[in-house]
């Protein structure tokens, strides 16, 4: 970062919140080349456990920062999720690292990701409070408040507001923040918890009394969580009769380090792009913690994001690209907003309708269907985007009107478990994978377009599958899918508009 004036800083990107998705998109674009400027108004960094379920879209950007095994050092893995009915039926849905979480404290994990910014080279400047954002067509110029009162200005040409669900930036780029609220306070409480329950499992008490979460914090301390009765008021009396009433029956709380009270805001952002400035994790979108699935949308805007934004900084991908995030993570955000709505909905039903629920929970378990429905969905499998990074659909090919290959996955859905994987250092790369026969004109017109432009994307073929082909983007989503040499070369073209040529030496 360079300085126009004592008073003025010049920065690629500022980036407002010190959280775990402002921490993320800093190490991301650093480990990219691209400088980031961390702003938070807090003295010091976050404490508390808040965000303790990090699912698998969480786990991919620790492990693509190099802080994954760390974090499961401080972690755990439970075994499974436990649906307790009743005090005598439970559906226990065991994990897998494909599907399951890790369990670890937000303090922790805030504080693994700000390690690896610094050994970045970067740093969060606190207690620095925005007063101002002006947008403009070629910068973007925030005013704050830092140490002591003094006031400083930062000019940047991109700024990403991460600064949680009160967001100053949101509220001074004018930007709505639309949804509902549930009436209903809940109740969170952390402390020790004496009396035998499996700690190594998460425990969803759904039984006609109400519903009840209690899953082992690392470190000894367990969470306690469920709605409170109307106008009951919070006191450490109040939990031990959730526990009594929804739980075991022989479990009794002490010691809370944490009580406390929350709502269940469920609200999407108008907008999580204005002009040079986006909006990421809960400055865009908030819901209740139903499922833990707050950090996880949060880190795939991160996800989404950085890889498109250092492409354009370094002049490697057209700035239009930078057109699709607003569409797909609004689009994604209101597919997990509404899922959440649901559920949070189903844990405030009378008895007899959480009996109905419940009845319908065994019926799927019984058939097999409730583990391959309810793991994806938490894991954020079944997340998907609208079809716009290329503008719209390909065209079908020739003959192929109706023939379309059911294992070939559309455009906007994520990358099928067959894929092969990314490997090397190549951050930012797209991948043409072609299937069917090796000798077939399609996998033939592939090789020919990767040797013509390698630097456009890797090229892979399997012969196990049938003939088609997928072009995935950086953030392991499907670019474009068909099984026609001519949607191939659209999808290639496409590509070329968005991938622009390295820029001559000399």
């Amino acid at each position: 970062m360079s300085e126009g004036n004592d008073m003025e800083k010049k920065t690629p990107v500022v980036i407002v919140g010190a959280g775990p998705c402002g921490l993320a998109a800093a190490c991301g674009l650093r480990r990219r080349g691209i400088e980031a400027t961390v702003l938070d108004s807090s003295t010091e960094p976050g404490s508390g456990s808040r965000a303790i379920l990090l699912w698998p879209p969480v786990l991919d950007v620790l492990d693509e920062l190099g802080v994954l095994p760390e974090a499961e050092k401080h972690g755990y893995r439970p075994r499974a999720l436990c649906y307790h009915t009743s005090r005598k039926r439970t559906i226990r849905l065991p994990l897998d690292m494909v599907n399951g979480p890790l369990v670890l404290r937000q303090d922790r994990t805030s504080r693994l990701l700000e390690a690896a910014l610094e050994k970045l080279g970067g740093r969060v400047e606190r207690p620095v409070r925005v007063t101002e954002v002006i947008p403009g067509k070629e910068s973007v110029r925030v005013n704050a408040e830092g140490p002591g009162g003094a006031q400083l200005s930062y000019e940047a040409d991109w700024l990403i507001g991460s600064d949680g669900a009160h967001s100053t930036v949101r509220k001074l780029l004018g930007i709505d923040f639309v949804g509902t609220e549930f009436s209903r306070s809940f109740a969170l409480a952390e402390g020790q918890v004496e009396g035998e329950f499996d700690r190594e499992d998460a425990h969803y008490y759904v039984t006609p009394a109400g519903v009840l979460v209690v899953i082992a914090l690392p470190g000894g301390e367990v969470r306690l969580s469920g709605a409170l009765a109307e106008g009951e008021q919070l006191s450490l009396e109040a939990v031990q009769r959730l526990l009594d009433q929804r739980g075991p029956g022989h479990l009794r709380v002490s010691n809370p380090s944490v009580l406390t009270t929350f709502s269940a805001p469920h609200r999407v952002a108008a907008s999580m792009r204005s002009g040079r400035c986006f909006l990421a994790g809960d400055s865009a979108h908030v819901h209740s913690p139903a499922g833990g699935q707050g950090l996880s949308l949060g880190m795939q805007d991160v996800r989404n994001l950085v890889w498109k934004l250092a492409g354009v900084i370094d002049g490697r991908l057209a700035p239009e690209i930078l057109d699709s995030y607003d569409l797909e993570r609004r689009a994604a955000a209101q597919q997990v907003v509404k899922s959440i709505h649901q559920l949070t909905r189903q844990t405030l039903f009378p008895p007899m309708a959480l009996r109905v629920r419940n009845a319908v929970l065994h019926l799927l378990h019984r058939a097999g269907r409730l583990q391959n429905i309810l793991l994806p969905s938490l894991a954020g499998r079944q997340i998907h985007y609208p079809d716009v990074l290329f503008g719209g659909p390909l065209s079908p090919g020739p003959g192929k009107q109706g023939r379309r290959n059911d294992a070939l996955p559309a455009a906007g859905m994520q990358a099928p478990a067959w894929a092969p994987k990314a490997v090397g250092k190549n951050l930012d790369g797209f991948r043409l994978i072609t299937s069917g026969p090796q000798d077939s004109a399609l996998a033939q017109r592939a090789g020919k377009l990767v040797d013509g432009r390698p630097s456009l994307a890797e090229h892979r073929h399997l012969a196990e599958n049938k003939e088609g082909f997928l072009l995935l983007r950086p953030d392991g989503y499907v670019a474009a899918s068909g099984q026609a040499t001519p949607q191939l070369d659209q999808a290639w073209q496409r590509l070329e508009r968005l991938v622009q040529q390295p820029k001559a030496l000399g």
